[in-house]
Order: C-alpha cells, then sequence, then structure tokens
C-alpha cells in the first residue's frame, strides 16, 4: 500500500480505509493514487477523488490483478479547447494503470456530486448527465445518467478503464409561462424541449404550493412565435396550478426522473 496520506475509501458492500498517495501536480491537477492487491480486488472498493465529489466504484473481482489506480481532479482550463460549453464543476480521469487488470466484463460505477452553488439560487436545473471524452473523435459523450436532485449527485456506469469525465447541464428552460389547451383531458402537455413520454413537475411561481405531474405527450408551444412559453399544459393540469381565466402564468418545470 502507498503511505504518504490516508484517505477515506468507502467500499461498495461496507467501510473500510486504505492508504493511499496523494500527488499535487500543480493547482490545475490533484491525483490520489491506490494499490490495489489480491485483498483488496476480492472486496470491491469506492475510490473519492481530491476534493470529495467524485466516487469510483470497483466491485468485487472486478480487476484480475495488482495494479495502481489514479483518480485525478482537473481544472476545466487543462481541456479548454475540448469544451464547447462549461461544465458543472471539475473534470475527473481515472486510470486502471495495469490494462489487464480489467477484461471489460463487468461494470465500475461512477456518482459525481454537484458542486455547491449559491444559497440564494434556487431556480430548477436542466438535466445533468455525465459525460466522458472520446479521444478518437474528439468529442464529449454522453453515458447513460441518472441525476438525483435529492442526493445532489448524478450517477452512471462505465465500461472503460480510462476516462476522463464532467457533468454537463442541458441548457433547457426551467422558469417561464405556461398556457393551457383543451386537448386529452388528462395530466400532460405540450414541451418544446422534452420528448414525449418524460414526466415533468410543473409548479407555479405565484404558489410554489402548487405543483401538478404531467406526462408530455405532445410538441409545443412553437418558442419562434411565443419565445416566452416553456409548456403547454392541458386544460385540467393547468387547473390544478391556477383559474384557466388567466390564460397564462409563470411556472418552474422540472424533470422527474
Amino acid at each position: 500500500m502507498l503511505d504518504t496520506r490516508t484517505v477515506s475509501i468507502v467500499s461498495i458492500l461496507f467501510f473500510f480505509s486504505l492508504f493511499v498517495s496523494s500527488v499535487d501536480a500543480s493547482d490545475l491537477e490533484v491525483i490520489v493514487s491506490t494499490h490495489f492487491d489480491a485483498s483488496t480486488i476480492v472486496k470491491g472498493f469506492t475510490l473519492e477523488s481530491s476534493d470529495g465529489l467524485m466516487r469510483l466504484g470497483i466491485r468485487p473481482e472486478t480487476l484480475n490483478v495488482t495494479t495502481r489506480v489514479d483518480l485525478k481532479t482537473l481544472d476545466p482550463s487543462i481541456m479548454a479547447d475540448t469544451l464547447t460549453q462549461e461544465p458543472l464543476g471539475n473534470i475527473y480521469l481515472f486510470d486502471i494503470l495495469n490494462k489487464e487488470s480489467y477484461d471489460g466484463s463487468d461494470f465500475f460505477f461512477l456518482e459525481i456530486k454537484y458542486p455547491e452553488e449559491a444559497q440564494e439560487d434556487d431556480r430548477l436545473h436542466g438535466r445533468r448527465r455525465i459525460y466522458f471524452y472520446n479521444a478518437v473523435t474528439s468529442v464529449w459523450e454522453e453515458l447513460p445518467s441518472t441525476d438525483n436532485p435529492q442526493t445532489q449527485s448524478v450517477r452512471a456506469l462505465i465500461h472503460l478503464p480510462y476516462a476522463r469525465l464532467a457533468i454537463f447541464e442541458d441548457e433547457v428552460p426551467e422558469v417561464g409561462e405556461a398556457s393551457w389547451y383543451a386537448y386529452k383531458g388528462c395530466d400532460c402537455a405540450a414541451s418544446p424541449d422534452y420528448p414525449k413520454g418524460s414526466y415533468l413537475v410543473v409548479t407555479s411561481v405565484e404558489d410554489p404550493e402548487k405543483s401538478v405531474t404531467v406526462m408530455v405527450n405532445d410538441y409545443g408551444p412553437d418558442r419562434s412565435v411565443h419565445p416566452d412559453r416553456i409548456i403547454d399544459l392541458d386544460k385540467v393540469a393547468f387547473a390544478k396550478l391556477a383559474s384557466v381565466g388567466l390564460g397564462l402564468i409563470d411556472v418552474r418545470v422540472m424533470l422527474l426522473q
């Protein structure tokens, strides 16, 4: 085991401590290195990044032979030339150095927590997902991810022994106008941002105690015609938030995972 610094490693199955080394390469990159021997490979572990926001879960016997695993926390400026939008927080890199230790038959578990956000910013966020950087195509590609606002984190699985990872947020409007139309007479809605079959929680800005969960079953309203409208509620759903006589109300919209 490396012994220059002790960090807490949380097992997928139980908690324990493991000695690891942390090397401060620069202000832009912090590396935590962990040595996996035969006994630790059998148990399975969850490694944690230096900033405490990223976890890499390695299931029991996913690795086959002794290896070192590096977990790096990178300032986004290091990869600025690859970014088309700013990531939410830092970029992370994990590397199973002995590639013979991983045959790809099992997956690694990823969890990245949201970075601390301003307390006064109570806006609902857009969809947040984990992406990995594909060095072959030079493109950030989405991993199937679960965004959980309750735990303030995004989770995903990955079948790679090396990856650079980051959270990106969809630029989907969260606060705007809701109109209504008589369609199916159900808790449903038309959306220009979310695909059919999505479930959304729509909350009145005027009265936050009033909300309704709707399923998207249509497209609209046309934002080129109504730039301030973010959803078109069925009359039944609209009535649960306000009088239909108002025609338009301000709402917040959140994707229900």
